[in-house]
């Protein structure tokens, strides 16, 4: 047994620990906190520990358990909740309360529950590594397959259909001497890849139903791709707001810099950001329904944005909020959510509506949901101060602002997870802000999934790893994801992997390196970073499975990172993109231009265009490539006008670059942009894209025809044929193909009067 010599934060070092091997698993303490061996000099075993070492002493005994940091893999998995370590957030909140109980490790998938196993085999078959021995049905939308383990071949002896718990034997093989007994349960070593046959080389788009991925920034199924994007993007309000408080109210600014104050809250900073965790929660009011109650905060947030919308009612209401800060607006007798950056005059707005009683120390007697119009928006561009309350409990939202009006808090789009076609998703919140992760773990289970209308957490497992948890289990939930992911694909599911942020797991590594006192690289990070991130990168990827049959399977890894200030030359972005082969750059600029997805097309790109060529020309258009170069050509030749336009005027410059200049803007604008709010623009299938992008360029070639026969760009702006391209986006997938015959109809129509031909509508 061995003990405790040296405490520093996650790092615990120990002498005399029996059998210690590098990634051994640990009980550290009298209170047997999970560990894992990193170090080993001589007798002494350095240990990342996974849980709060505080109060831990030297001499306590160390206990080594003699096995890796290893995943459970079996019928359970999916619709699961995990910390970095696969520890059910669900059952430890059963067992400890809304705090994590530390030295509580409860097993990973539920022992008690049965599944139904339909074998796939019978008894004397001959049965190999991969091989599929029975299915469960796991979720709705997923069957599990119980494959036979690695290093197991032979004859079936037992074969066990029926309701089984994951710890029953429900086959047993016989081979190379010995009798295998198999349980649905497995485990493996996290930091240990899952063997394949071979890996593809990557000829499958993941499909997304997002034009500016699709069409321009494609990933392939088993490909990596990599989102930078700064922090101080979220759904905030000015400093100045007016927060209602059961005592009276205060400004959000006030209120933070209170909190900053108080040595008993914990405060968090990244670069930017700070959040202040607050000891004594704050008593506010949030509309629950068509309710307004009291509620609680636990906590402040406070960060920059680079925009502000301001919005003025006829009641005389005002508040000033980022373009995508959600307000309440009354639509028929329903009550919608809308980004205050779509919102108009003319909308009506929920409010509150209060009556105060001074001989209480509760200063508002009665509070009533009101609905008020806006007659003033407008936007602000600069740098600003903003700040965010969490109200995970009461609806997300807290009244607040002149007059107070209902205003949502932090929420987080999955487009990607929500339309890709993959079959399974693994959400890794890998040290996001808690406030971020309960969005997460509230709103994913509400989702429904486009394609069958199920729940989407059927098809989704999720890791938390918040960044207040110990940074040591944040450091392994990349690992856990991963082993999972892979666990999937050898089934034979093509599996999407969203990483959310390897900056902060970046960040873990960074502490224990300092801890462990290595020698540092570039600003603190371990020399070795650039080949930790080499390593989980290349885990992805499509491949033929080890299976008698012939399978395959993917991974698709998107990972997000988050440098502070949006600086992608630091370390860890710099590493991100030597590694991975799709960059999509965010651009905050977009977003308070109120483009989305905010995805900038020239700094943007895409190393999967060329090995999807042929897929993309076979499967959707032959002509698609084409369509995309050109595309692309004149989204660049609109960048170099745009600079001359700049100098010289737009009125100066010939007909044929205002062409350029007007084709690009219907691009961006009828093309690029993408409204994830609205029922029939959220998805778009390639067919659609396709179709799309061909009436543009049916435009782009007859305007330069019109010009080339004596009209000017003045002539055809006005064309009504261009307002009907525009609505193209908004028209359901099932009459795309009549709509765009029409539109191409008019377009020759149009267009052919100025060019002067006989049949106007002939095809060129």
């Amino acid at each position: 047994m061995g003990k405790i010599i040296r405490i520093s934060g996650p790092v615990v070092v120990a002498e005399d620990v029996e059998d210690a091997k590098m990634y051994d698993v640990v009980k550290v303490g009298d209170m047997g906190l999970i560990g894992e061996i990193i170090k080993i000099e001589g007798n002494k075993s350095t240990i990342q520990v996974y849980e709060d070492t505080a109060g831990i002493r030297p001499d306590e005994k160390v206990e080594n358990t003699k096995r890796p940091l290893s995943v459970e893999l079996g019928p359970g998995i999916l619709r699961s909740i995990y910390d970095g370590i696969q520890r059910p957030l669900d059952v430890i909140k059963n067992t400890s309360g809304d705090f994590i109980a530390r030295g509580l490790n409860p097993p990973a998938l539920d022992r008690k529950k049965k599944w139904e196993f339909i074998p796939a085999v019978k008894k004397g078959d001959s049965v190999s590594p991969g091989q599929i021995l029975g299915t469960v049905q796991e979720t709705s939308l997923i069957t599990h397959r119980i494959m036979v383990p690695e290093g197991i071949s032979g004859k079936v002896t037992m074969i066990a259909d029926g309701d089984h718990t994951v710890e029953d034997t429900i086959a047993a093989v016989a081979g190379n001497g010995k009798n295998y007994e198999i349980q649905m349960m497995t485990t493996w070593p996290v930091r240990r890849a899952r063997r394949v046959q071979r890996k593809l080389p990557p000829e499958l788009p993941l499909v997304t139903g997002q034009r500016v991925i699709d069409a321009l920034f494609p990933v392939a199924k088993g490909g990596t791709a990599a989102v930078p994007g700064p922090f101080g993007s979220g759904k905030c309000v000015s400093g100045d707001t007016p927060v209602l408080l059961r005592d009276g109210e205060k400004s959000i600014e006030e209120i933070f810099r209170s909190a900053l104050k108080d040595p008993d809250n914990e405060v968090e900073r990244d670069g930017v950001e700070e959040i202040v965790r607050l000891k004594e929660p704050l008593k506010i009011y949030s509309l629950v329904g068509r309710d307004i109650v009291e509620s609680t905060s636990y906590a402040v947030y406070h960060g920059k944005s680079n925009a502000l919308v301001r919005i003025v009612t006829a009641g005389g209401r005002t508040v000033s909020v980022t373009p995508v800060h959600k307000l309440f607006v009354k639509s028929g007798d329903s009550i919608v959510e809308k980004p205050a950056q779509d919102v108009s005059e003319g909308d009506r707005i929920a409010c509150a509506d209060l009556s105060e009683d001074g001989n209480s120390d509760v200063l508002v007697a009665s509070i009533n949901l009101v609905f008020d119009t806006i007659v003033e928006r407008d936007v602000r561009y600069g740098v600003f101060d903003v700040y965010d309350l969490t109200v995970p409990d009461f609806g997300y939202n807290f009244v607040g602002g002149d007059g107070f009006i209902i205003l949502h808090n932090t929420v987080i789009q999955h487009q990607l997870a929500k339309w890709s076609d993959a079959n399974i998703v693994v959400y890794i919140g890998c040290g996001e802000r808690g406030n971020e992760m309960t969005e997460i773990l509230t709103t994913f289970p509400e989702l429904k999934d486009p394609n069958t209308g199920q729940p989407l957490m059927d098809r989704t497992v999720l890791i938390a790893n918040t960044s207040n948890m110990p940074v040591a289990a944040r450091e392994a939930s990349i690992y856990t994801g991963i082993s999972i992911a892979e666990y999937y694909r050898d089934m034979g599911y093509d599996v999407a992997l969203m990483a959310d942020s390897t900056s902060r797991w970046a960040e873990a590594l960074r502490e224990i390196s300092g801890r462990l006192e290595e020698m540092p690289g570039e600003e603190g990070y371990p020399a070795y970073l650039g080949r930790r991130v080499s390593e989980f990168y290349e885990r992805s990827g499509r491949a033929r499975l080890i299976s008698p049959d012939e399978r395959y399977g993917s991974i698709t890894v998107i990972g997000a990172v988050s440098p502070p200030g949006g600086d992608i030359s630091e370390p860890v972005s710099q590493n991100t993109l030597r590694v991975t082969r799709v960059f999509w750059a965010l651009d905050a600029s977009l977003a308070n231009r109120r483009h989305f997805p905010s995805i900038n097309w020239l700094n943007s790109y895409s190393l999967y265009t060329e090995d999807l060529k042929a897929w993309y020309d076979k499967n959707v258009a032959s002509e698609w490539s084409a369509l995309r170069e050109r595309t692309m050509e004149i989204l660049q030749r609109e960048s170099e006008l745009q600079e001359v336009a700049q100098l010289v005027g737009y009125d100066a410059m010939p007909e044929k670059e205002k062409s350029i200049l007007d084709v690009a803007r219907i691009i961006r604008e009828d093309f690029l942009q993408q409204s994830a709010f609205d029922e029939i623009d959220a998805y778009c299938s390639l067919k659609k894209q396709y179709l799309m992008l061909k009436a543009i360029m049916e435009i782009d070639e007859y305007q330069n025809r019109a010009l080339d026969s004596g009209a000017t760009m003045d002539n055809l702006a006005s064309l009504a044929v261009r307002e009907k391209l525009s609505r193209m986006k908004i028209v359901p997938e099932s009459q795309i193909e009549s709509y765009y015959k029409d539109l191409v109809d008019e377009i020759h129509k149009e267009y052919g009067n100025f060019i002067g031909e006989k049949n106007a509508e002939a095809n060129i």
